[in-house]
């Protein structure tokens, strides 16, 4: 009986998902039980900077079979004992093609050191593909064996994507140099950039702050699969993403493995110190300067000696504590790479006289620089 209504579960899943799709995919074998992936091996990997982007690794599976007709999507794995998965493909097929920078990026997340060699294990993951946005009430999967294999490995340059949006007059010229969104570590395809959006207009976009990814020549949104965490709050037929126009300021992540978002609402950008007796009520903000994106302060003045930190929301905990600055940045000309959290140190101002505070946050770590007057 069990069974019986197992099937008509599935069934169900089928014809709505068929009815809410427009493309073709494989589909499952009509079966009498479920059946896992099996993945065949890969040979080991040497990585470098010649071979990263203009090769991949091929990985094969058999086919996976929930008992009846359903589609299937296949979610491929990095593992390492002690490590989170990482994830370096996704597909309707029982193949994938995965670039060698990628999986450069995922065995330097699971430790292997870069330059170095280690050894890392794989794993397909199938299940029951319900839409964009999985229900876990029909959380149906099973997982392939385990291979394993060595990955030489290579320090990458950061990569960088592009975010054009009604802030930045979509882009100006799309891939204009100040627009940049850099990787937070090279090879991992993970983009962060603190930003102030702007909001849409035009009628239809009144209340939300729209804005794309812009990579590879190609415009990136809801159409092509990319899915912010905080949902799909605006709609229309570009597939752009949006926050809420009353909360313009934030920082925006980009995942384009996993083809996903994150963001982190922001209330205020600010810099406090000895300058102004670290007070609340005179901390100073810095304003977004969205012709080159870039944030800067008003013009201040600093005594010999001056410490100072750059903090978001007013708050003084871990992960709005920006401090530091004592590492030259290799990106920006007379910039300085702050360091993020707790244990961060004070800033050391200048030195004395007037100046301009300025923060590039479309990079990991956030860099400043001081503009004398």
């Amino acid at each position: 009986m069990k069974k019986a209504i197992y099937i008509i579960l599935l069934a169900f899943i089928a014809v709505f998902t068929f009815a809410s799709c427009e493309r073709e995919y494989a589909m499952s074998e009509v079966g009498t039980e479920s059946i896992a992936p099996v993945l065949q091996g890969v040979s080991d990997q040497s990585i470098d900077a010649n071979n990263a982007k203009v090769e991949s690794v091929i990985f094969n599976w058999s086919p996976a079979s929930f008992g009846a007709p359903v589609q299937i999507q296949y979610t491929l794995y990095l593992t390492r004992p002690g490590q989170a998965d990482y994830l370096i493909g996704q597909t309707f097929s029982t193949s994938v093609a995965v670039e060698k920078a990628s999986i450069n990026s995922g065995a330097v997340a699971l430790g292997i050191p870069k330059n170095g060699t280690g050894t890392v294990g794989a794993k397909v993951v199938a299940e029951v593909y319900t839409g964009p946005t999985p229900s876990s009430s029909f959380a149906m999967k099973n997982t392939s064996n385990s291979i394993s294999f060595d990955v030489t490995t290579f320090e990458a340059a950061k990569d960088w994507i592009f975010l054009p949006g009604v802030y930045n007059g979509w882009g100006d010229s799309n891939e204009k140099e100040e627009w940049k969104v850099w990787e937070t570590d090279g090879g991992n395809k993970k983009y962060r950039t603190l930003v102030q959006l702007k909001e849409a207009d035009w009628d239809a976009g009144k209340g939300f702050c729209p804005f794309k990814i812009f990579a590879n020549g190609a415009w990136l949104g809801y159409n092509d699969g990319y899915e912010p965490a905080w949902g799909r709050i605006f709609v229309n037929d570009d597939g752009n993403w949006a926050t809420p126009a009353s909360e313009p300021i934030n920082f925006i992540e980009v995942n384009m493995t996993t083809k996903k978002g994150t963001r982190q609402h922001v209330t205020k950008v600010g810099l406090i110190g000895s300058f102004c007796s670290w007070s609340d009520d005179q901390e100073v903000s810095f304003v977004y300067d969205n012709v080159n994106n870039v944030w800067e302060t008003p013009v201040l003045t600093f005594t010999a000696g001056d410490e100072f930190l750059v903090r978001l929301n007013a708050n003084w905990d871990g992960e709005n504590k920006y401090g530091t600055a004592t590492s030259p940045s290799s990106s920006v000309e007379g910039g300085f790479e702050l360091e993020n959290g707790a244990t961060a140190a004070n800033i050391k101002s200048p030195g004395a006289g007037n100046y301009i505070v300025r923060l590039y946050a479309n990079r990991t770590p956030l860099v400043i620089t001081y503009i004398a007057q």
